[in-house]
């Protein structure tokens, strides 16, 4: 059996952290962190997550170790559905021609091993995914036996091709990082006194996480109902409830009545988990609505989760000579190769070893976890270290580790004391901040060369921060791509290695009748003429040098030349502005503008539009605010950022932040009601016609809805949202400066007059354009605009400017989008008053948008004059 274990990322702009794959011929496993960005990455390395069934996830819980985790157990579910759907399909031919049906196999599901936390992590989506067609398996370790017992040598998981032992290493308490507290009047202290932090709180119980994820999210159902009140005397030992203990929901444990014993409190309420497959609720029953269940409170991770794996053991080559030798039957061969005795010559036994040769121990790899000096000692410390066993035939160390770790002198003691291991260190600083998705920076480099204003050069380093380790050395810095073939022999496989991409070739690739159109563009974008006309048309337009950045593109999940969701806007002189930020946001923002700028953006960073709680919108909102958060503590700034959203994403984050400090504190919710923490969960208020934030620095009123801190600069005079047709709660937003500007947001929805009445007259439009004209009916079925329908909205609204953005990813460079002046008019170059871009005053101008195309809003209608040249691009680049 072969086995082959491969790093996929490694630390990067666009991957944060380091993801292994192993794969066997009986199955595939991701071991080490799933940051944001690693499903890109499988697919930029061609590799394939949907058959990945084992996920072991190493380091402490938190968003850096599993941002990309529920992206892509997305998309298994969604790859499941696909498949269920099209036998469906086939069973129905194979029915019409008389042949026998094939037989539907589920999905086996996904088992996630982890560190504490885990489930609480995963529990906080209840409020945002519901009924997935696939299933998991937590695994939260809490238990530690070796450092109970160190001879005790049992994997702690296992199956017919690997084994499995989980090493959990603690933090030094010293090292801790402080609580904040949760209350609403402590969110408003921003100093460090001892009274913003609270006393530690220890872990919560996994239990009533664990129900949630495993048996209501991801419980391979696609509907399941809310859970049942009922009595605790009432309950049955095969039910799954829920109860209150002490003001906290625990797991009911028994005594249970139908084991003939006495209950106690008999008439308190429980919480049922509903039968597989049950609908609705009967008439009068007491329910509870999976995103209503309050999770307990729980503390900081303080284990980090390493791993030592191996394959199994084979036995030996079957000697075949021996065997006949010896009087075997031929008929009894295979009984000796499974391991069974047989008889041979005169009835003599024979045993395997009599005919096999020397068996073959299984090799192994070992995932090392060290985020930072305070897992150290603890790590030094476990016993399999030092357990001559567990560390044989172990070829391969993977050290994952945090910045500036990788010179720490205990570590590099482990390697000296192992030198027959290869340690390979994938850390910030050894690793290259190489581009991690080469086909979206190719295609970059061809709208360059055709318009250079709009398409910057990608921000990579193909070095290394700290000197190479030297070549006769048993250690390596990490590269993507690195194969180690485990079994049968071991193979050390190099070439394998992702190579860095070449940007020069796209470049020289560009076709002479593309680049002919190119410098017609250019020769109308820059005429006298034309200027003078857009500087006359574009007098009362307020922030005209205010940049439009398309981080994200593409719509539900990130493909190769498109991320998901994302648009930021940079206005000179009051600060910066993003909206939605799907997963893989900041490193589009890395790879776009590098660390220095980076730094500069996040410190602007005043506020970010959530316009719905669908995974591609929101799941790179948690990486937003920390690294807003930390450029603040970098600062000395005590600013605050404001957060569009509804108080369900509240919620989420407010969940969240038990686990990791990211900043919620010093988040503030101008669109939400005042919270109530974890009492009273309150249901979604719906807003009917127009809600408008007004944002007053000067008033000091209503703290908990973010208006009026003393430290805030949000830059915004209001912010009005209105629903649109998508789905529950999907808001169109206008945000409006201070110094007039206006822009519209649509989020994802079918075209709506409401959301185009209530911001008629905004400078800038952002619409989504998920579908071309053609696929209409679709648009209608997903909730979707096509591109005529987005310019309607445009043209009903009078947007002076209009970005066209969230294309399915079934278009994979737009070229499918191309601009038919038949059908919706002149592209925005200024001239007559065609229906495209639905501006006032004769004046159109509407773009669509690519992954990191970079516009200012006074430069739309020339960006719009190198259009046909970028449609000729694609249709040569798809030839």
């Amino acid at each position: 059996m072969t086995s082959v274990v491969q790093l996929v990322t490694v630390p990067s702009a666009d991957t944060p952290s380091t993801c292994l794959v192993l794969r066997t011929d009986k199955g595939h496993y991701i071991f080490g962190r799933i940051p944001e960005g690693t499903q890109r990455a499988f697919n930029s390395r061609r590799l394939s997550v949907v058959g990945v069934t084992q996920v072991f996830l190493s380091g402490s819980a938190g968003w850096d170790q599993l941002g990309g985790l529920t992206g892509y157990l997305l998309t298994i579910a969604s790859a499941a559905t696909a498949a269920k759907e099209a036998l469906v399909a086939a069973n129905a031919d194979r029915e019409k021609r008389g042949r026998k049906r094939i037989e539907l196999t589920g999905h086996e599901g996904v088992s996630i091993h982890a560190g504490d936390n885990i489930g609480h992590i995963l529990a906080c989506n209840r409020g945002v995914i519901f009924r997935q067609p696939i299933r998991t398996h937590l695994f939260e370790h809490r238990d530690d036996p070796r450092t109970a017992d160190p001879t005790q040598l049992q994997p702690d998981w296992q199956d017919d091709a690997v084994r499995v032992w989980k090493v959990p290493t603690t933090r030094e308490r010293s090292g801790s990082p402080r609580k904040r507290r949760r209350s609403a009047d402590q969110e408003q202290n921003d100093g460090d006194d001892a009274a913003a932090f609270k006393e530690e709180q220890s872990l919560s119980d996994p239990d009533v996480a664990r129900i949630i994820v495993d048996h209501l999210l991801w419980n391979g159902n696609l509907y399941v109902g809310p859970l049942v009140m009922r009595r605790v005397g009432e309950l049955q030992s095969t039910d799954t409830a829920l109860v209150t203990v002490d003001g906290v929901l625990r797991k009911y444990t028994g005594p249970y009545a139908d084991q003939g014993r006495t209950v106690p409190n008999p008439n308190d309420k429980a919480w049922v988990l509903p039968p597989p497959g049950s609908k609705g609720r009967k008439m009068g029953e007491e329910t509870m609505r999976l995103e209503d269940i309050p999770l307990p409170q729980t503390s900081y991770s303080r284990t980090s989760m390493s791993y030592i794996v191996k394959t199994h053991d084979r036995r030996g080559k079957f000697d075949r000579a021996a065997a006949e030798a010896l009087g075997v039957d031929k008929m009894d061969f295979k009984q000796l190769i499974a391991g069974r005795e047989v008889k041979g010559k005169d009835g003599a036994t024979v045993t395997p070893d009599m005919v096999l040769g020397d068996p073959i121990f299984g090799r192994g790899f070992i995932v090392a976890d060290i985020a930072g000096p305070d897992f150290i000692e603890s790590f030094m410390r476990r016993p399999e270290w030092s357990n001559q066993e567990l560390m044989a035939n172990i070829p391969v160390m993977y050290w994952l580790l945090g910045p500036g770790m990788s010179s720490h002198p205990r570590i590099q003691q482990f390697m000296r004391e192992h030198p027959d291991t290869q340690h390979v260190i994938c850390a910030p600083d050894t690793c290259p901040n190489m581009i991690t998705n080469p086909g979206s920076a190719e295609l970059q480099m061809m709208l360059r060369r055709i318009d250079p204003d709009r398409f910057p050069i990608l921000k990579y380093d193909n070095a290394v921060k700290v000197p190479a380790p030297a070549a006769d050395t048993n250690t390596q810095f990490g590269r993507a791509g690195r194969k180690v073939q485990l079994m049968p022999r071991l193979h050390f496989d190099d070439e394998a290695v992702a190579p860095f991409p070449d940007l020069v070739s796209p470049w020289d690739s560009v076709s002479p009748d593309v680049l002919a159109l190119a410098e017609q563009a250019k020769a109308k974008a820059s005429d006298p003429a034309f200027l003078a006309k857009i500087e006359q048309g574009e007098k009362d337009i307020p922030n005209r040098d205010a940049s439009i950045v398309c981080l994200g593109t593409g719509s539900s999940v990130p493909s190769k030349y498109r991320n998901v969701s994302g648009t930021l806007i940079r206005v000179p002189g009051i600060g910066n502005y993003l909206f939605d930020c799907g997963e893989g946001t900041v490193g589009q923002i890395r790879r776009l503008y590098g660390d220095a700028e980076t730094e500069d953006i996040l410190r602007n960073l005043r506020c970010v539009v959530i316009s719905h709680l669908h995974a591609d919108h929101h799941l790179g909102a948690i990486s937003v605010f920390r690294s807003w958060y930390e450029q603040t503590l970098r600062d000395g700034s005590t600013a605050n950022l404001a957060v569009s959203c509804i108080p369900r994403f509240r919620d989420i984050l407010q969940d969240l932040s038990q686990v990791e400090d990211f900043g919620f504190h010093r988040l503030r919710f101008p669109t939400c009601a005042p919270s109530n923490g974890d009492k009273n969960r309150s249901t979604e208020q719906h807003h009917r016609g127009i809600m408008t934030a007004y944002m007053n620095n000067n008033n000091n009123n209503n703290k908990d809805q973010g208006q009026g801190q003393g430290d805030d600069n949000f830059g915004l005079t209001a912010i009005r949202r209105v629903d649109v047709p998508h789905c529950y709660l999907a808001m169109g937003t206008e945000l409006e400066l201070t110094s007039g500007l206006r822009i519209a947001y649509s989020g994802d929805c079918r075209p709506s007059p409401a959301f185009a009445r209530a911001f008629r007259g905004a400078h800038l439009l952002i619409h989504e354009c998920t579908f071309a004209d053609d696929m209409s009916d679709h648009a209608r079925q997903k909730m979707h605009s096509t591109l005529s329908e987005a310019l309607g909205v445009a043209r009903d609204m009078g947007a002076r400017r209009t970005l066209l953005t969230h294309f399915s990813q079934r278009y994979v460079k737009a070229d499918s989008l191309r601009w038919d002046e038949d059908a919706h008019g002149s592209s925005g170059d200024g001239s007559g008053d065609g229906g495209g871009g639905g501006g006032i005053g004769g004046e159109r101008a509407v773009l669509l948008a690519f992954d990191f195309m970079t516009v200012r809003l006074g430069d739309f209608q020339r960006a719009a004059c190198y259009l046909p040249a970028l449609e000729k691009l694609m249709e040569k680049t798809d030839e």
